[in-house]
């Protein structure tokens, strides 16, 4: 019996209301594209669940086993008296297609072909077949096909212009990893800050949230799922990334140099010790990478960078140097290391929890209406602010995040106040906000802060 789905309402409910298309005679194919472990097989197998499905998960043995396998799964759906019509297999691609079109005649039918990257590599054309079968359905067909795939980048080519399947596709489904807020759902036994702490390991991916065991301390967790050979957290990243990126490049370099805090792209070229143009546009247009410049500021400003997936951040900060040490069982030591490492990984992570925390709060009308960012100058002394709300170009949100455990007093107020001054248009009396993990004392709130701590940020 599957597991509850969790936190996939609005990809189910588009796919159920594709199918009740399909079987009414409307076809639908839909592309699900999504990264490595963020459950899109899992999401396909509830919503096959009580329909006619043939369910077809690809591997790279290539086109004579897969279109083998695929006759295998579509006997146990169909049974024997309609796969005989085969004469005992698909002579190929187009062939199999066309079969289960036919068989929505008396059935509707849904067809899913999952990781069909894989039936590219040893079948190029696939793509085009699909394309010209498609084209060629039947009106009243009952047939529902997905495609999902891990390679995000490639699952977006076939849908471009001048891809294969350009203007085809009924429903077009990116998922992507939770936010903290629904990872609570797999973790809800967590205190606040561990459940922070395990999204700053973990990520948004469900299968490494529910590794995590919350009766055992953060510490423990990572040593077991990160600091051992063969652990989750230490394996993946590999398998996410070789998806996505060519094996030249220096990609995993300059996510190193970015991963360990260099964020302005001459420490990154210099850390990476190579040319990084092209290579890092490659990483921002693919979502590993993001691009900032301060709210407010123009597109042409200087840029600072950071790696955007919370998990593969702290795998390049903390693991990616260290893995042949952790193979090789040192993986304690290598994490009580690189401790500090943790507790600034953590940092920055909570750091992008705040300003989504007061996206949040706008929303729903409990902070001021703002587009909320990050602002910073290095012109004079530098100065950054964590959070700042713009209404126009004007300031009217300051805030700061600390994680720390002790409660953040009147002092960080007034050291918020005074960066205020260095913005280009404050407000004479904007909403100052601090979230600290640990909390706000009651000097802070006496200064005009408003305080949002661990649990507040959880729950918000």
């Amino acid at each position: 019996m599957l597991r509850p789905l969790i936190n996939r309402d609005p990809e189910r409910e588009r796919l159920e209301a594709a199918w009740q298309h399909a079987v009414s005679g409307s076809p639908q194919l839909v592309v699900l594209s999504g990264r490595r472990r963020v459950g899109k097989t899992f999401l396909l197998s509830h919503f096959a669940t009580g329909k006619p499905a043939v369910f077809h998960a690809a591997t790279r043995q290539g086109t004579a086993v897969e279109l083998e396998r695929l006759h295998e799964s579509a006997r146990r759906t169909l049974g024997d008296d309609v796969l005989a019509l085969t004469g005992g297999s698909f002579a190929g691609w187009e062939a199999a297609l066309r079969f289960f079109a036919a068989v929505t005649r008396d059935q509707p039918l849904l067809v899913v072909l999952d990781e069909v990257t894989y039936l590219s590599d040893g079948a190029p054309a696939f793509a085009s077949v699909l394309q010209s079968v498609w084209d060629h359905l039947g009106s009243g067909t009952r047939l529902m096909i997905v495609l999902a795939g891990s390679a995000v980048r490639y699952m977006e080519s076939l849908q471009a212009g001048g891809g294969a399947l350009h203007g085809r596709p009924t429903v077009r489904l990116r998922m992507r990893p939770v936010d903290l807020w629904q990872a609570q759902a797999f973790l809800p036994d967590a205190e606040p800050t561990q459940l922070i702490e395990a999204y700053a390991a973990c990520g948004g991916y469900p299968l490494h949230l529910q590794a995590w065991t919350t009766g055992d301390s953060t510490w423990d967790n990572l040593q077991r799922l990160a600091g051992e050979p063969g652990g989750l957290l230490l394996e993946d990243a590999t398998g996410i990334l070789n998806e996505e990126l060519p094996g030249a490049g220096g990609y995993s370099r300059i996510l190193a140099a970015v991963g360990r805090g260099r964020t302005r792209f001459s420490e990154i070229a210099t850390e990476a010790g190579q040319r990084i143009e092209g290579p890092l546009d490659l990483l921002v247009q693919a979502g590993f990478v993001e691009r900032e410049v301060p709210i407010g500021a123009t597109r042409r400003a200087r840029p600072l960078y950071r790696v955007a997936d919370p998990y593969l951040g702290f795998w390049f900060a903390m693991l990616y140097a260290d893995r042949g040490l952790i193979e090789g069982g040192q993986g304690r030591a290598v994490l009580d290391r690189l401790a500090p490492r943790w507790r600034g990984h953590v940092s920055n992570v909570f750091e992008g929890l705040a300003r989504q925390h007061a996206i949040r709060l706008v929303t729903r009308g409990e902070l001021p209406n703002a587009v909320v960012g990050r602002w910073w100058t290095s012109t004079g002394l530098p100065c950054e602010i964590d959070v700042v709300g713009l209404s126009g170009t004007t300031a009217v949100l300051v805030g700061e995040a600390k994680w720390r455990k002790r409660a953040v007093g009147a002092r960080v107020v007034a050291e918020l106040l005074a960066k205020r001054e260095r913005l280009p248009d404050a407000a004479d009396d904007p909403v100052v906000a601090i979230w600290a993990s640990g909390g706000v004392t009651d000097s802070a709130r006496e200064s005009g802060a408003v305080g949002f701590d661990a649990r507040a940020l959880v729950d918000g």
